[in-house]
């Protein structure tokens, strides 16, 4: 009887299970979606390098599970103490007509199985159906061979997904026993007429707390982009600046707010806003705490997929910066001995190589770091500590035409120094502003006796060796007369593209093997630095994929998960608050005009964390991008984009769903 009767509850509230159970598919959907990549990645063909991505990737996101499940799990909890509310009538009759305490336990039981079985079995269906999307996705991303591309099933992933929802759900049902057989039967027939408690705040103390509370956000967002940071515990103060300076917005707004709003009769009094306004203030009031949750929630959701997509963009536009060739090897001097003649001596066949250059480079303690730069070397010496030693480093020297080939080969605009001149090239940003501060003031320098003066005051862009990124720290470009001694060559360097005979897969993959760089013949003086065009990019693609798959992972957990609080707010204010709306019904408001009345209120409890989170996420992206070392703003763009049809999609459809549910509860039935 206790079973019919559970499954006869759902039928009658399938309407109000709507979120809850929309919610459970999608957490159990994604849980599942994203734990079945590592089954699925098992049969992409892809290169060492990105296999080795694809597992940091697999690891990334198990570890994140755990944090994902608790997530879902207070989701859970907090969705079923809503429906748990609902019902608390419908459990004071069941007592009245003798039914026991255990017995009710023993329904919502059952219907938490039975819901929980149902979402369970919906959810990995379509996490089934959508991993193979997923399949294709991660195939793209790592540019994997489809070939062996076929329908998959994650056995270990389904086997995950069920432990941790029957964890979640074992600790649903006890709390709701424990509920059960401590609540009074008087507290459940009356419990429609126990709203929660709004305590009125006093204007003046709203308005001085938001005005504190904006000076605290505006110093953390100054700290974090313009102000200097040095160590982790001046991070961790702006962090708990921004976290107070928040919930102290959401604490003292509705009360600041109100005070202004009702000064404006023209839109206070217009239509149904004041008791609109007088909903949302109670509503702000009595969820503070959550707002602040769910605001940061949708502030780190913002941060951490933008930053994602958009350092997946920067890096794509980065890798045809630096990897122009097929490879770039370098060796450095000690024993004498160039990169041709170490791999001579392994008898490499050099018919591979094609456009080969090979040149030497130079150092001299005439020409430091702090002699390129000039005044701005001094300065940075006063005002740095520990930079005596870097600036006190020699500085490589290249001759003209060398360098030329190589600018050559790699896409890059050639120098034209003169008799008597010199530049500068170098790319990490930190050197290249105080080179070119060096430059503009015509630092002249002596060379084997030779004057040289400035040719280009601005650096020049380009590379010797290829690397993931712009690691060139500076490079003097001197003219092909100035002769130096055998002693002063610093490293041979040798860059080339493969000939097409010899440009295969397996080849590449023979290139980027440790079997060629570290080959048994080779002493330690004669181990070669090798970079290769295909090394680079499958790591370019590889950590973005990681990067991009763990953001989406949480981002879309985060969405979720504050926008499924919010919804499941507005119902339980719902159902407090119906008896209010019945009687502007009995008083003659329309059914549209309240519906519109309904539809502001919940806009604007919906719009502020989001708003508050926008904000937030203005300053908190830019740390992001300055941490991820992201010089190119343009990549945000897009990213932005992204995760703005992201939130939109899912938050705007709870949005709707928590509104539609909602005016159910309202507005269904006329008063007569």
């Amino acid at each position: 009887m206790l079973i019919r009767l559970s499954i006869k509850n759902i039928r009658k509230s399938i309407k109000d299970y709507a979120i809850y159970f929309f919610t459970l598919v999608l957490g159990v959907c994604i849980f599942y979606v994203f734990n079945a990549i590592e089954g699925q990645s098992s049969m992409l063909e892809v290169s060492r390098t990105k296999s080795d991505s694809i597992d940091q990737m697999v690891w990334a996101i198990s570890s994140m599970s755990i944090v994902v499940s608790l997530i879902l799990g207070f989701l859970i909890v907090y969705a079923n103490r809503f429906l748990m509310k609902k019902r608390n009538r419908e459990f004071g009759i069941y007592l009245i007509l003798g039914m026991k305490k255990g017995d009710i336990a023993k329904i919502l039981f059952g219907e938490t199985i039975l819901v929980g079985a149902v979402s369970l079995t919906a959810g990995l269906l379509l996490g089934i159906g959508l991993s193979q999307f997923m399949s294709l996705l991660v195939a793209h991303m790592f540019e994997a061979d489809m070939g062996r591309f076929v329908f998959t099933v994650s056995i270990p992933a389904i086997g995950k997904t069920i432990l941790y929802f029957v964890i979640i759900y074992v600790i649903v049902i006890l709390m709701d026993t424990v509920l059960i057989m401590k609540t009074r039967l008087i507290d459940l027939l009356l419990s429609k007429k126990k709203n929660e408690k709004v305590h009125l705040k006093n204007p003046v103390i709203c308005c001085i707390l938001f005005v504190a509370a904006c000076i605290m956000l505006g110093t953390a967002y100054y700290n974090v982009t313009a102000g200097q940071l040095d160590t982790e515990a001046e991070v961790m103060i702006q962090i708990l600046l921004g976290i107070v300076g928040t919930f102290l917005v959401f604490w003292s707004v509705s009360g600041a707010l109100f005070q202004i709003v009702k000064k404006c009769s023209g839109i206070y009094y217009k239509r149904l806003n004041s008791f609109a306004f007088s909903e949302i203030r109670s509503q702000v009031n009595t969820s503070v705490a959550a707002g602040t949750i769910i605001c940061l929630l949708l502030f780190a959701t913002i941060c951490i997929l933008s930053s994602a997509f958009a350092l997946k963009d920067y890096k794509a536009k980065q890798v045809k910066k630096v990897a122009g060739i097929s490879v770039s090897m370098e060796k450095w001097t000690t024993d004498g001995k160039s990169v041709r003649d170490v791999l001579e001596k392994s008898e490499f066949d050099f018919s591979a190589f094609q456009d080969c250059h090979e040149f030497y480079t130079y150092e001299t303690r005439e020409v430091t770091m702090k002699d390129l730069m000039g005044s701005a070397g001094e300065e940075l010496l006063k005002t740095q500590q520990g930079f005596e030693e870097f600036l006190d480093s020699e500085v490589e020297l290249i001759h003209e035409s060398d360098y030329n080939r190589a600018a050559e080969l790699y896409g890059y605009k050639k120098v034209h120094l003169g008799v008597a001149g010199y530049a500068v090239s170098a790319t990490a940003e930190f050197c290249k502003k105080y080179f070119d501060k060096g430059l503009k003031e015509k630092v002249r320098l002596t060379i084997q006796g030779q004057v040289l003066d400035v040719a280009e005051e601005k650096c020049q862009e380009t590379y010797l060796m290829m690397s993931y990124s712009d690691e060139n720290m500076g490079v003097v470009i001197v003219p092909d007369t100035i002769s130096f001694p055998k002693e002063s060559r610093h490293a041979s360097y040798l860059l080339a593209n493969y000939s097409p005979k010899y440009d295969t897969k397996e080849f590449r993959n023979y290139m980027d093997s440790d079997e060629f760089q570290y080959q048994k013949e080779f002493t330690e003086d004669e181990l070669l630095s090798v970079s290769t065009q295909s090394e680079i990019y499958d790591e370019s693609i590889g950590s973005s994929g990681v990067v991009i798959f763990v953001a989406i992972y949480l981002g879309l957990v985060f969405i979720i998960s504050g926008a499924a609080l919010l919804a499941l707010k507005e119902l339980s204010d719902a159902i407090d608050g119906r008896e209010k709306y019945r009687i502007l019904q009995q008083l003659g408001v329309s059914e549209k005009e309240l519906g519109h009345t309904l539809f502001l209120q919940m806009a604007v409890f919906f719009a502020f964390p989001l708003l508050l989170a926008m904000i937030h996420s203005i300053f908190g992206i830019q740390v992001c991008i300055e941490l991820l070392s992201i010089y190119d703003i343009k990549a945000i763009i897009p990213a932005l984009l992204i995760c703005a049809a992201m939130i939109v999609g899912i938050y705007g459809g709870y949005f709707l769903l928590s509104y539609r549910g909602c005016k159910r509860i309202i507005i269904t039935k006329r008063i007569r």
